[in-house]
């Protein structure tokens, strides 16, 4: 695990209570969280799994209520899983979902969510570093390869090297597999150095400040997966807020097809 993967693993370790993802989330979208929820993260959580759920038929053709998806076993992959709010969403259309995240203390969220939700049967959650070098043995058998679909939310800003993430996971997708990013809006150098103003603890965790259409095409090209790309600029924004401040940030979500 390289310093940087170190430094990620305890900010989130510090933050991982602050994280759920209740049933009522799943059958009504639009109700409250229960109050365990801490304010911080309920929006980003809520506006992420509003986007994802919303835009499944945009993200593949391939689930297990579609023509094309009909007699298959729909696999998904959520890599920096966190407590799982896009695989949260997209349980109810897939058959297994692993969720894989460097913070022990969120892959325990994770699978408290998968219980609470009654998606314990198809959702699990594992402690690891598919970015590591070597990818440690318990990550690398092949229950860990050929997904439908590989998702990665609000993660690909902190990681140390984006386009080998990139390569790393698209391995993991079968052949015509679909990749789904949700991050960051590359803005101008005043948005970022207010975000460090506000949350100079969370800023130290980032590596990457946003990406652009023509970025995160390239990033997908260069990894072998420059089928079917799209980029959509998420309207809402996505609201951070820790000790009475609030930043505010635009969010994409793209997809992309494994050659």
């Amino acid at each position: 695990m390289s310093d940087f993967t170190e430094l990620n693993r305890q900010y989130f370790r510090s933050v991982h209570d602050q994280y759920r993802v209740q049933s009522a989330f799943l059958t009504n979208p639009h109700s409250k969280l229960a109050s365990s929820y801490r304010e911080e993260f309920r929006q980003g959580q809520e506006l992420i799994f509003n986007e994802v759920q919303g835009r499944r038929a945009w993200i593949s053709d391939t689930w297990n209520d579609t023509k094309s998806g009909k007699g298959h076993k729909i696999r998904m992959l959520e890599y920096a899983c966190g407590p799982g709010a896009v695989s949260a969403a997209l349980a109810p259309f897939v058959d297994h979902i692993v969720g894989i995240d460097v913070s022990e203390e969120m892959i325990k969220q994770f699978n408290i969510n998968a219980q609470e939700t009654g998606f314990a049967d198809k959702m699990h959650g594992y402690h690891g570093d598919l970015l590591a070098e070597p990818v440690p043995d318990h990550l690398s058998g092949p229950e860990f390869f050929d997904f439908d679909l590989v998702a990665v939310s609000m993660a690909l800003h902190h990681f140390d090297k984006p386009d080998m993430a990139l390569q790393r996971l698209g391995e993991r997708l079968k052949k015509d597999g679909m990749f789904l990013i949700i991050d960051l809006v590359l803005e101008d150098e005043h948005s970022s150095n207010s975000l460090q103003k506000a949350f100079p603890q969370a800023s130290a965790t980032v590596r990457t400040h946003g990406f652009t259409s023509d970025s995160m095409q390239k990033l997908f090209e260069e990894a072998g997966m420059g089928q079917n790309f799209d980029y959509k600029v998420i309207q809402e924004p996505i609201v951070f807020r820790k000790e009475g401040k609030e930043i505010r940030k635009t969010v994409f979500i793209a997809r992309s097809q494994r050659s």
